[in-house]
């Protein structure tokens, strides 16, 4: 057995896995902000990458400079979507759910009307030829992958843990009634949460987008695998989302090298379900305590 492609197997899931982190991360984000399970989330992360493919390949800017720039437009599109989902978040869990699927769609045929159903090429901005070291091969988007998104993830917890800002988003998340009544705006927070896990997707979707073609569907299959990173940490919970999707992207990489491509999907979910078998709440998630 080859150790250069094993290793290049598994550091290439290990960054997919981190894009689905970052997905991940939004929903959990949303979810205890808001109570709000948003599957507009995929469609947010496409509109993140068509963004910085504006920004990168149309405009020719740096490529930092159309990451930054596409995930702070992202941002700002979630934070006025919130007045949008703010009365979806009140209805029943059915309804929620349609009512952010039908969202999604709206968004989608934006981005169809706006860019054209053709599927445009991303260039890495690294190149294409791995990096090899010893025994260790991986790819230069992976290399990307790996150091930006961890850098975002640690920022925005330094941020929710140190700032003002931050405080008061988690203590909104944390009991909604008792920080209304201490002054904080909820709707404010609600607005800022959304943002931040709309700048997050679109990172996500522009890292992502040279490995992926960048089309108005792109959104839908990393919104999926990125909710079941979510349920598998433990919904809710951002750090499980980051661990969840992480396990979730070297599962399929895995799969799909000693078992078959065709299945990598399947056989990744599959191992996931077995996994919240045993533990229902997710790796991280609390149990659920129902009182009488």
């Amino acid at each position: 057995m080859d150790i250069n492609l094993i290793t290049q197997i598994i550091s290439g899931g290990l960054g997919i896995g981190i894009i689905y982190s970052l997905v991940g991360m939004g929903y959990s984000m949303i979810y205890r902000s808001m109570g709000l399970v948003n599957f507009a989330h995929g469609s947010i992360f496409m509109i993140g990458a068509y963004f910085g493919l504006v920004f990168y390949v149309r405009l020719e800017f740096p490529f930092p400079l159309a990451l930054l720039l596409g995930a702070l437009l992202t941002a700002a599109v979630g934070f006025f979507l919130e007045r949008v989902l703010r009365p979806i978040s009140r209805i029943e869990t059915l309804y929620m759910l349609i009512g952010t699927l039908a969202l999604g769609i709206i968004l989608e045929n934006l981005a169809l009307i706006i860019w054209g159903a053709e599927a445009w090429s991303f260039p890495p901005p690294l190149g294409e030829k791995p990096i090899s070291y010893g025994v260790f091969m991986i790819e230069p988007q992976t290399i990307l992958i790996l150091v930006i998104s961890p850098l975002l993830m640690v920022l925005i917890q330094v941020f929710m843990q140190k700032s003002l800002t931050g405080k008061a988003m988690r203590a909104a998340a944390q009991d909604r009634e008792t920080a209304g009544a201490m002054g904080i705006s909820l709707n404010k927070m609600n607005a800022l949460t959304l943002a931040i896990g709309s700048g997050l997707a679109a990172v996500a979707g522009i890292l992502a987008a040279p490995i992926f073609l960048v089309s108005t569907g792109m959104g839908w299959s990393v919104a999926i695998k990125g909710f079941a990173a979510a349920i598998l940490g433990g919904f809710g919970n951002p750090i499980g989302a980051v661990v969840g999707g992480m396990i979730f992207g070297i599962l399929e990489a895995l799969s799909a090298f000693f078992i078959s491509s065709t299945y990598k999907y399947s056989i990744s979910f599959i191992i996931t379900i077995v996994l919240l078998m045993f533990k229902p709440t997710g790796i991280f998630g609390e149990p659920l305590i129902e009182k009488f």
